[in-house]
């Protein structure tokens, strides 16, 4: 830079007698200006490469420990396989969970599963393992390889390895016998968490490759954890990872397409057993030489390390910028150039009396913008920050006590401060008082450290309310990377935290009576029983004798104020040790503790009802409850949760049969009818989730023109052992389950989506009818599903006709009108099906929006030969009709039918004179016609 000085000024020392001393000094200022320019513009590139270096390093550190952690995962998947089944699966369980692991993952050099053996099971134990492998012997390491294991008390030998092909050698391997391996693997069954080695040489191969094993303990099944000493007596053996680092580290660097850094290596490091650090994995950069300019210009090698933490192990991942290139400093280059330009420019330009002056002021002008704009944007952001809606703190890194400089508005409205009060206070008075949670601990290291940190706390605000808030910590460094201040910024979480506290909650307690729900009932029993020492447990089923009465006839809202008295009733007639759970509807079982015999059961059992059957006033009406009882006693009605429960919903289902308001013990003869019902139920309850229902569609055809102009879509069980289930085995038990809520949204959503899929092969706008159920239509949420399936789907409202009965309607007309009307508002169209084998009154008629009336099949029969039944069928056409109604007639069997209805005017009909209810694939050839004619095969 000085000799192009000297070139310039040269020229300009020979012709001095005709320079001015305005245009040297003008000259001389220009050159000043870029030099102070260039040296900004050179600092602000550094300091973009510097950030663009972190950058790039965070991104690949962050690739490399969910590598890392996708390992850890694998292992808690295959670990909990073992829990699933108690600690004990076979070896072709063990390697089908395994074998697509070890595909997925390349990194995966071995899936093992270590077992403990004793030295009185090791003769056993390798004559068992002889037979699948020939010569299998427990091995350990020698000085020339693997020799049999020398005796000891016990060994932890690799029973089950995937793949096997390339990890033969490790078969039959007693991990014990090495104490490294040993003393992770013990730590690993002390805490009963993933605990990863530090890099060992591995036995796979000639001994010369490097890898981390990753284990995590395996326990027997129920046993109690809760100590080492526990844990320690639990212990089978040991699920274990192997990993090759390296092939991980450039897998995952890889995939992610972040080998290409340019000018910058990359290594990581781990650690071996004495604390040597050794480079696991590096990937070289490479330059292109560098001009002497460039190395004039370039910067010299800069080097970050990252350290992060694999089960327990801590690796390091360095990365190191070897130069900066000239094509990275464009702009302080150019600045230099135009500068020097600029600076000649003008001290000739001075020599142009006239130009100067205009030239200049320009100049000055556009330098004054600059200005303004820059001032400009820095009050845009202190605005940007006052007006922010979270609470942001500016603290001092280099003063004790780490106190404010300066909190925004919503920080002190937040904590309950005035303008201003918060600076000057130390950062910690923010904290609750006394409060030592890990949280604070780790924002204190942050701050000790002048890194970033981020933390759950839990705060003060001045008023004494305590806030739950998520704290960020950010430095903020000077050019030199001295940190002289920290961004503290923070969101409230208080609201988030207790809506987390209660779905804890309502995931244990039933949200209407405040007794336990399912989930919790089954740990109670099961603790129940392990306190037990032999003595009974004894499981209440218990239901309320005609509750649905209440419901049907004064409203769900006084029959859930009925529930929740009952379940007070029940909880206060209950002893302390026992526990009271409400599993659905009027549904509660009880746990029993610490009678001895039926007698003192049954005891029990009778205060829980004598405070049941009390006169209980509710709404201005006074109810009474019988209740039917069954009960099941540990051990002999059943070991478990699950079966006590279901022999003592049999004897209540008993008690029920045989006349109510009673109390049955279970025996196993009892009959087979109720048995029946529970096995039928639980496979109801697992046919949606095994995709065992499927759909029948009948045509529905215009008597007009024969235009097929809609189906009904019908239900219909497979079960694979039961066979074909008729619905009016298990529509009823859906029903007083409320399992006909999942099952009915299911076929509303696969209705609508067959449907639409016709319409879009060209089929014509077809209508699809699906029936609601009596428990469906009195769903709150009834409206938002049909929506809700209607999106999902894509099917227009009008394509969907909605198939209702009298009887649902009339329970509760007022609510039935309102739902009907918000269907109606959204396009859908509503039926009555069973027109006149209901209840229903003429008044109630004209009051629902409804578009069809069906008439029953049982009407359409009687057409022929029966003149009142003809005349039914013609009065309801005419009332239809005259209350602007479309009819469809059902169950049409015969042309004389067909014929008589077309004479009545009925608009459409669907029966087995079209066609029976079929799959899709037997619907859709008729749909494709878009006509139908009446057949005598159909009849």
């Amino acid at each position: 830079m000085g000799s192009m000085n000297r070139l310039l000024a040269e020229p300009l020392l020979r012709r001095r007698h005709m320079v001015s001393r305005a245009a040297v000094a003008t000259f001389l200022a220009g050159l000043a200006l870029t030099a102070v320019l260039f040296g900004v513009a050179r600092q602000l590139e550094a300091d973009s490469a510097r950030a663009d270096f972190s950058q790039r390093t965070a991104v690949r550190t962050a690739a490399v420990t969910r590598a890392f952690s996708e390992a850890v995962s694998d292992l808690r998947s295959l670990n909990l396989l073992f829990a699933a089944n108690g600690g004990a699966i076979s070896r072709d369980a063990f390697d089908a969970f395994a074998q697509p692991l070890t595909t997925r993952n390349g990194y995966l050099l071995a899936l093992e599963y270590h077992r403990f053996v004793s030295a009185a099971e090791r003769p056993a134990f390798e004559a068992e393992r002889r037979r699948y492998w020939p010569g299998f012997v427990i091995r350990e390491r020698g000085p020339g390889g693997l020799v049999p294991a020398a005796p000891r008390e016990r060994y932890l030998v690799a029973d089950y390895i995937v793949p096997i092909a390339s990890n033969a050698p490790v078969y039959g391997y007693d991990a014990w016998s090495n104490p490294q391996q040993r003393q992770f693997t013990q730590q690993a069954i002390d805490t009963g968490l993933p605990t990863a080695s530090p890099l060992l040489r591995l036995v796979q191969g000639d001994g010369s490759l490097r890898g981390v094993l990753v284990t995590m303990p395996v326990y027997r099944g129920g046993a109690d954890l809760s100590s080492e000493t526990g844990r320690w007596r639990a212990t089978l053996g040991c699920t274990t990872v192997v990993l090759d680092a390296a092939l991980l580290v450039g897998g995952s660097l890889h995939a992610g397409r972040l080998l290409s850094m340019g000018d910058y290596t990359l290594t990581l490091y781990g650690y071996t057993g004495d604390g040597r650090r050794v480079a696991v994995f590096r990937h070289p950069g490479a330059p292109a030489p560098l001009s002497p300019l460039e190395r004039w210009f370039g910067g010299g090698p800069a080097t970050i390390t990252r350290s992060f933490d694999v089960a327990g192990t801590r690796w390091e991942m360095e990365t190191q910028r070897l130069t900066r290139r000239l094509d990275t400093q464009a702009g302080s280059l150019s600045i230099l150039g135009y500068g020097l330009f600029l600076s000649g420019a003008a001290g000739w330009l001075v020599q142009q009396r006239g130009a100067r002056t205009r030239r200049i002021e320009s100049l000055v002008e556009r330098r004054t913008a600059d200005l303004a704009m820059t001032a400009g944007a820095l009050r845009l952001h202190q605005r940007a920050i006052e007006a922010a809606a979270n609470p942001i703190l500016m603290i001092s890194a280099t003063r004790p006590g780490y106190p404010i400089e300066y909190a925004n508005p919503s920080c002190e409205r937040t904590l309950g401060y005035g303008e201003g009060e918060l600076v000057g206070m130390p950062l910690a008075t923010l904290a609750r008082q006394g409060s030592d949670e890990p949280g604070l601990e780790e924002l204190r290291q942050a701050l000790y450290e002048c890194r970033k940190g981020h933390a759950l706390v839990r705060q003060a605000a001045r008023d004494g309310r305590e806030l739950v808030s998520e704290v960020y910590l950010a430095p903020v460094n000077d050019e030199y990377g001295r940190t002289e201040h920290f961004v503290v910024t923070t969101y409230d979480v208080t609201m988030a935290k207790r809506y987390e506290a209660e779905l804890a909650h309502r995931a244990r307690y039933d949200t209407l009576t405040g007794l336990a729900n399912r989930a919790l009932l089954s740990d109670r029993i099961e603790r129940a029983i392990a306190v037990a020492n032999g003595n009974p447990v004894w499981t209440v089923a218990l239901d309320i004798d005609h509750f649905k009465l209440i419901n049907d006839t004064l409203g769900r809202r006084l029959g859930d104020d009925a529930l929740r008295a009952i379940a007070a009733r029940i909880a206060g007639a209950m002893r302390q040790a026992d526990t009271a759970a409400r599993t659905g509807g009027d549904d509660f079982v009880l746990v029993l503790c610490g009678c001895l015999d039926e007698r003192q059961a049954a005891t029990q059992v009778q205060a829980v009802r004598d405070a049941i059957a009390e006169p209980m006033p509710i709404h201005d009406q006074v109810l009474v409850f019988g209740s039917s009882a069954g009960v099941a006693g540990y051990p002999v009605d059943g070991e478990d949760p699950e079966t006590l429960v279901k022999h003592a919903e049999v004897a209540m289902y008993r008690a029920k049969e045989t006349g109510r308001n009673g109390v049955q013990f279970y025996a196993p003869h009892m009959n087979a009818h109720a048995t029946d019902r529970l096995a039928l139920e639980g496979a109801l309850r697992g046919a949606l989730r095994n995709d065992q229902f499927e759909l029948y569609f009948q045509p529905q055809v215009d008597l007009g023109s024969g235009r097929v102009v809609g189906t009904e879509a019908l239900i219909r069980w497979r079960h694979p052992h039961l066979g074909t289930v008729r619905p009016d085995r298990f529509i009823a038990l859906a029903e007083e389950t409320g399992l006909i809520v999942p099952i009915g949204a299911w076929v509303l959503r696969t209705a609508c989506r067959q449907n639409q899929h016709w319409q879009r092969a060209g089929f014509g706008p077809l209508r699809v009818g699906v029936n609601l159920s009596a428990r469906q239509f009195s769903e709150p949420d009834l409206v938002q599903t049909v929506q809700r399936v209607l999106d999902e789907t894509g099917l227009g409202a009008d394509s969907l006709e909605i198939e209702l009965t009298e009887s649902m309607m009339m329970a509760d007309v007022e609510s039935a009108i309102d739902t009907m009307r918000c269907l109606k508002a959204m396009g859908v169209t509503l039926s009555i099906d069973d027109f006149g084998t209901g209840y229903s009154s003429l008044a109630y008629l004209k009051r629902f929006p409804v578009d069809v009336l069906k008439i029953d099949q049982s009407f359409v029969r009687d057409i022929v030969g029966s003149p009142d039944g003809a005349a039914m069928v013609d009065a309801i056409i005419s009332l239809a009709h005259g209350l602007r109604m479309h009819v469809i007639a059902e169950g049409v069997e015969t042309l004389a039918q067909l014929d008589y209805l077309r004479g009545c005017g009925c608009d459409e009909v669907q029966g087995h004179i079209y066609g029976r209810p079929g799959r899709v694939e037997d619907v859709e050839p008729l749909l494709r016609m878009g006509w139908m004619e009446p057949t005598p095969e159909h009849a």
